[in-house]
Protein backbone atom coordinates (compact mmCIF):
# COMPACT_ATOMS: atom_id res chain seq x y z
CA UNK A 1 0.00 0.00 0.00
CA UNK A 2 1.21 3.70 -0.94
CA UNK A 3 1.28 6.31 1.52
CA UNK A 4 -1.12 8.34 -0.97
CA UNK A 5 -3.50 6.00 -0.38
CA UNK A 6 -3.49 6.37 3.11
CA UNK A 7 -4.14 9.99 2.69
CA UNK A 8 -8.00 10.01 2.47
CA UNK A 9 -8.43 7.85 5.88
CA UNK A 10 -6.10 10.44 7.40
CA UNK A 11 -8.04 13.70 5.61
CA UNK A 12 -11.59 11.76 6.76
CA UNK A 13 -10.00 11.66 10.58
CA UNK A 14 -9.36 15.09 10.18
CA UNK A 15 -12.75 16.06 9.58
CA UNK A 16 -14.41 14.15 12.39
CA UNK A 17 -12.01 15.40 14.80
CA UNK A 18 -12.33 18.93 13.68
CA UNK A 19 -16.14 17.64 13.94
CA UNK A 20 -16.02 17.04 17.63
CA UNK A 21 -13.95 20.55 18.05
CA UNK A 22 -17.15 22.43 16.39
CA UNK A 23 -19.47 20.40 19.14
CA UNK A 24 -17.31 20.93 22.00
CA UNK A 25 -16.96 24.43 21.31
CA UNK A 26 -20.59 24.90 20.94
CA UNK A 27 -21.45 23.51 24.03
CA UNK A 28 -18.88 25.26 25.70
CA UNK A 29 -21.41 28.49 24.57
CA UNK A 30 -24.36 26.64 25.66
CA UNK A 31 -23.27 26.35 29.10
CA UNK A 32 -22.60 28.83 32.21
CA UNK A 33 -20.83 26.19 34.59
CA UNK A 34 -17.45 26.87 35.62
CA UNK A 35 -16.33 23.57 35.89
CA UNK A 36 -18.26 21.92 32.41
CA UNK A 37 -16.58 25.46 30.79
CA UNK A 38 -12.82 24.28 32.18
CA UNK A 39 -13.20 20.95 31.07
CA UNK A 40 -14.40 21.87 27.84
CA UNK A 41 -11.67 24.17 27.04
CA UNK A 42 -9.33 21.62 28.44
CA UNK A 43 -10.86 19.02 26.06
CA UNK A 44 -11.12 21.39 22.76
CA UNK A 45 -7.34 22.56 23.49
CA UNK A 46 -5.82 18.69 23.59
CA UNK A 47 -7.82 17.75 20.11
CA UNK A 48 -6.42 20.99 18.18
CA UNK A 49 -2.57 19.76 18.16
CA UNK A 50 -4.29 16.87 16.73
CA UNK A 51 -6.43 17.99 14.29
CA UNK A 52 -2.83 19.68 12.73
CA UNK A 53 -0.86 16.80 12.99
CA UNK A 54 -3.43 14.94 11.21
CA UNK A 55 -4.01 17.20 8.71
CA UNK A 56 -0.30 17.47 8.37
CA UNK A 57 0.12 14.29 7.64
CA UNK A 58 -2.33 13.74 5.13
CA UNK A 59 -0.64 16.41 3.15
CA UNK A 60 2.40 14.91 3.57
CA UNK A 61 0.97 11.31 2.31
CA UNK A 62 -0.90 12.64 -0.58
CA UNK A 63 2.35 14.35 -2.45
CA UNK A 64 4.67 11.94 -0.45
CA UNK A 65 5.80 11.08 -4.06
CA UNK A 66 6.26 14.10 -5.94
CA UNK A 67 9.37 15.34 -7.00
CA UNK A 68 10.28 18.96 -5.67
CA UNK A 69 7.66 18.19 -2.83
CA UNK A 70 9.01 20.31 0.35
CA UNK A 71 8.85 18.16 3.43
CA UNK A 72 7.60 19.53 6.92
CA UNK A 73 10.61 18.88 8.74
CA UNK A 74 8.73 17.99 11.43
CA UNK A 75 8.44 14.59 9.83
CA UNK A 76 11.65 14.24 8.65
CA UNK A 77 14.08 11.69 9.95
Amino acid sequence: MKLSELAPSYRSAAAAIGGRIRELTGALARTDDPGERAELRRRVRELRPLLRQTRELAELMEHYYERGYYRNERYRI
